[in-house]
């Protein structure tokens, strides 16, 4: 994704100037599943973006080129409904959250380019509701805050696309800054940037190239069995709003008061609040031991007490264990396919990568994809 890449298409197009934003992916470092239980985060912005070229239309019309899937799409008016699994729906999404604050946005013309992995677990979707909502603050000169503009994104992805899901993606593709992690509190939204002290390491994210097909509804219904959790510990006299509000003491003794899959979510939960906590000192202190180990410990409760995992992304965790080189490694994301988010040492990377490659061709006849996970700055006009 360029600025001359995106000029050039926009002038070809709409022959009229236009104005350039930026929106990154992001990582997760650990607490995965924890944002929508009110819990912590530690996600960072990468140096992959969604990018969008963007001025006012002279027509009444809106037209929007998606460059990267060679589609585009017109209209004169947003519908209130979605159109079924349409890329569109995201942008409309933020449309109606803006119009839901008091705002018209009016017709517009749009090119968007994207170098963020579709499907990979690094929130193409939020990076694409941020840029809009990004654009439509300067252009229309709405005056909204960041964390006005991350609520925006987030009810656009909840409400109008469907996913039930947190804060987080759109917070860090806010706010991400350059070299650092945010530990986001994502009850009170107090956060904190921390230095990413890797010394002679990097992250290395391994995409499986699967998305299975459930990966959507498993993750709605794991947020209700999370509730549905939180619901009966009230019942039985425990004061707490949310998971993040509960001790692993708690979680134990409600063992046999909730089912099983509710008992499995709520303690994976509870554990890798505390995890995130651990590692946060590790990483800072460059204990890349440590760090590691959390990240294994990680995997283990999303793979058998979330159950958010799938056979590719444990093959990868379990080759990874075997390679020298590697501190730890866990999936990233909502699950069922995507990354491992791994920490890797630098010198060792290509020897990893043609050790994983084999070893994950072997089993399953396709090759695995590989990415630096290099930080990023948070949306910005360009």
């Amino acid at each position: 994704m360029t600025k001359q890449g995106l000029e050039q298409i926009f002038k070809s197009k709409f022959n009229t100037p236009s104005h350039f934003f930026k929106a990154p992916g992001r990582i997760n470092l650990i607490g995965e599943h924890t944002d929508y239980n009110d819990g912590f985060v530690l996600p960072a912005g990468i140096d992959k973006f969604c990018g969008i070229a963007i001025a006012p239309s002279p027509k009444k019309s809106f037209q929007i080129v998606a460059s990267d899937l060679n589609d585009e799409i017109s209209f004169e008016n947003i519908t209130d409904q979605p159109v079924s699994s349409h890329w569109v729906n995201y942008i409309w999404g933020v449309i109606h959250a803006f119009k839901k604050r008091g705002f018209t946005i009016p017709a517009f013309n749009a090119v968007i380019q994207s170098d963020i992995p579709v499907g990979a677990g690094l929130s193409s979707s939020a990076a694409l509701e941020v840029v809009f909502a990004k654009a439509f603050n300067v252009l229309f000169q709405c005056g909204l805050t960041d964390i006005d503009l991350t609520w925006i994104a987030k009810e656009a992805e909840n409400n109008f696309v469907g996913l039930q899901c947190g804060i987080m993606d759109m917070f860090a593709s806010v706010h991400a800054k350059k070299n650092h992690a945010i530990k986001l509190d994502c009850r009170s939204l107090e956060f904190e940037y921390v230095p990413m002290n890797l010394a002679s390491n990097k992250i290395l994210l391994i995409d499986t190239c699967v998305k299975h097909e459930l990966a959507s509804s498993e993750y709605n219904q794991r947020r209700l069995e999370c509730e549905s959790a939180v619901s009966k510990m009230k019942q039985n006299g425990i004061k707490l709003h949310s998971l993040r509000g509960a001790s692993i003491e708690q979680v134990y003794e409600m063992k046999f008061k909730m089912s099983d899959d509710e008992f499995k979510r709520a303690k994976y939960v509870v554990e890798e609040n505390n995890r995130l906590h651990q590692f946060v000192d590790a990483i800072s202190k460059s204990n890349m031991s440590a760090a590691g180990a959390f990240l294994y410990a990680s995997h283990y409760g999303l793979k058998h007490d979330y159950e958010v995992s799938c056979p590719e992304l444990d093959f990868l965790v379990e080759t990874v264990k075997s390679l020298n080189g590697v501190w730890g490694g866990r999936l990233m994301g909502g699950g069922f396919g995507g990354c491992t988010i791994n920490l890797v040492e630098t010198e060792k990377i290509e020897e990893i990568k043609s050790n994983i490659t084999a070893a994950y061709h072997k089993q399953f006849g396709v090759s695995p994809k590989y990415y630096i996970a290099s930080t990023g700055d948070g949306a910005c006009e360009f």
